[in-house]
């Protein structure tokens, strides 16, 4: 049986016995869930309360919800803390990492300005495009099942994320270090580096050095910026994380 699962931001003691959706999440459920009066849906709100509700009224801008009753109170989280520092990439890639970095649990994405960038956003575009990976990230949320939702952090320079996360991991195919070689200490919580399309530029990964970063290499081969998130979420979490339960 499908489960048809959303967020609404909504306090919890705004949530009674019934409530009426308007707006985009009306034309969600409406067109593109394409559910029916008497279909049960699930939501979730910003606290991770999880609900079960019984669709009672379907009109042309609004849905009402009956028989709502709270199912799961506060998520389960991932027991890794990961926050992936991104370098920007074409629309498509970034959307996909965000996606990807969303249902393997990750804690936070911030987008990173870098000298290989190949989209350069403009100041005043910022909001809109956050906006949008925001909610690329909850819809990826939704449909996974967690109920926390990962943070989108503002736009930063590559300078500005190193000096706010000094305990950073870089993916550099040119680097001797494997993931088998963290720390200890970087096993829970951890900060991960990812170039966009064209990498790191020699003088960022000079920066690292620098700073005490670790370089971190994923196997033999150069992969896209886009494969990066689900292939190093999927081995931190098969070798310290949610994969050993």
């Amino acid at each position: 049986m499908r489960i048809s699962r959303i967020y609404l931001p909504l306090h919890d003691t705004l949530i009674s016995k019934s409530i009426v959706i308007e707006g985009e999440k009306a034309h969600y459920i409406r067109n593109v869930l394409r559910l029916k009066k008497g279909f049960i849906l699930y939501f979730f709100t910003p606290n991770g309360n999880q609900y079960q509700a019984s669709i009672k009224n379907i009109a042309k801008h609004e849905i009402t919800l009956d028989e709502i009753t709270l199912t799961e109170v506060q998520p389960q989280v991932s027991s890794l803390k990961t926050t992936i520092i991104q370098g920007i990439s074409s629309s498509d890639r970034m959307d996909y990492s965000i996606q990807k970095a969303a249902e393997l649990g990750c804690m936070k994405v911030v987008p990173m300005l870098s000298d290989f960038c190949s989209q350069k956003i403009p100041a005043h575009k910022h909001d809109k495009k956050l906006q949008h990976w925001q909610a690329v990230a909850i819809s990826a949320c939704e449909q996974s099942g967690r109920a926390d939702i990962m943070e989108i952090a503002p736009i930063q320079s590559l300078q500005s994320c190193v000096e706010q996360y000094r305990h950073g991991i870089y993916l550099e195919p040119t680097a001797t270090q494997t993931i088998h070689q963290l720390p200890e200490s970087l096993h829970s919580e951890h900060s991960f580096f990812i170039g966009p399309e064209g990498g790191f530029s020699p003088e960022e990964l000079i920066l690292f050095e620098q700073k005490g970063f670790i370089g971190i290499k994923l196997g033999q081969r150069v992969l896209r910026t886009e494969t990066v998130i689900p292939v190093i979420m999927g081995a931190m979490h098969t070798l310290f994380g949610d994969f050993r339960n």
